[in-house]
C-alpha cells in the first residue's frame, strides 16, 4: 500500500487523534500507525491476563518504538455529567489551547459520526469497564511532534453501548484519568515504520475512521 493514510482526524479504535495544522501527512501516518500498533499488542495482551495495568503496557510499547514517554501525571476528577467533556476541559487546561482546538474540532465531528462512535464505543468498553485515549498532535520541529496522551480507565454500574457523550452522572465509577506529554522523533522511529505499517495493515483498518475537519 503506497498511499498514506493521513486524514486531520480520527478514531483509531479506543483513541481519538487529531493534529493541529502544518503536520505533514507522513508524521500524520506515523502517529497513526504506531498508535494501532501499540492499541493492538496491549488489547491482545490484556485480553490474554498478561497485563493488569492497561496504560502501562500500552506506554511501554510506545517506548519500544522510541517514543519518548514520561511517566503519566495523576488528574483530579472534574465535576461534569460528559466523559468527552471532562477530557477536553483536562486538556485545555493542561496543554492549552494549541492542543485543545483540534481535538475539539474533532470531537465534535466523532459525535455526529455513527460509525466513529461505533468503532471508538466498541474497543472501548468492555463487560464491567473501559478506557480510551485522546490524543491531540502539535508540530514542533522538523522531525518532532509533540502529543498531549489523556488516558481514563473506569468501570460501569452496568451495561451500556455508548459513554462519551451520555448525560449520566451515575455510570462510571472506579475512574482513573492521567495525562503523559511526550515527543515523537520520526527520524528515530524511521527504523521501526516499515514493521509497524504491515503490522498494523495485516490485522485491518476497520479500527481507524476518517473524522472530517
Amino acid at each position: 500500500m503506497t498511499q498514506l493514510i493521513a486524514p486531520p482526524a480520527a478514531v483509531v479504535g479506543g483513541s481519538v487523534v487529531a493534529f493541529a495544522s502544518g503536520l505533514p501527512a507522513s508524521h500524520r501516518e506515523d502517529i497513526y500507525m504506531s498508535t494501532a500498533f501499540a492499541q493492538n499488542a496491549t488489547r491482545a495482551a490484556f485480553n490474554d491476563g498478561l497485563s493488569g495495568d492497561w496504560f502501562e503496557y500500552y506506554r511501554n510499547q510506545l517506548k519500544f518504538l522510541g517514543w519518548d514517554v514520561p511517566e503519566p501525571e495523576i488528574l483530579l476528577p472534574l465535576q461534569d455529567s460528559l466523559m468527552g467533556r471532562q477530557a477536553m476541559r483536562s486538556i485545555a487546561t493542561r496543554l492549552g489551547e494549541t492542543f485543545s482546538q483540534p481535538m475539539s474540532r474533532a470531537l465534535a465531528q466523532m459525535e455526529h459520526n455513527a460509525l466513529a462512535l461505533e468503532v471508538f464505543d466498541s474497543t472501548s468498553l468492555g463487560s464491567d469497564g473501559g478506557y480510551f485515549q485522546m490524543i491531540p498532535c502539535v508540530m514542533n520541529g522538523p522531525n518532532k511532534v509533540d502529543m498531549g496522551i489523556y488516558h481514563r480507565q473506569f468501570q460501569i454500574r452496568r451495561n451500556v453501548s455508548r459513554f462519551l457523550f451520555v448525560e449520566d452522572q451515575t455510570l462510571v465509577h472506579n475512574s482513573i484519568e492521567q495525562m503523559a506529554v511526550i515527543t515523537f522523533n520520526t527520524l528515530h522511529y524511521a527504523q521501526f515504520r516499515d514493521k509497524v505499517k504491515q503490522s498494523v495493515i495485516s490485522q485491518s483498518l476497520k479500527y481507524l475512521i476518517d473524522l472530517e475537519l
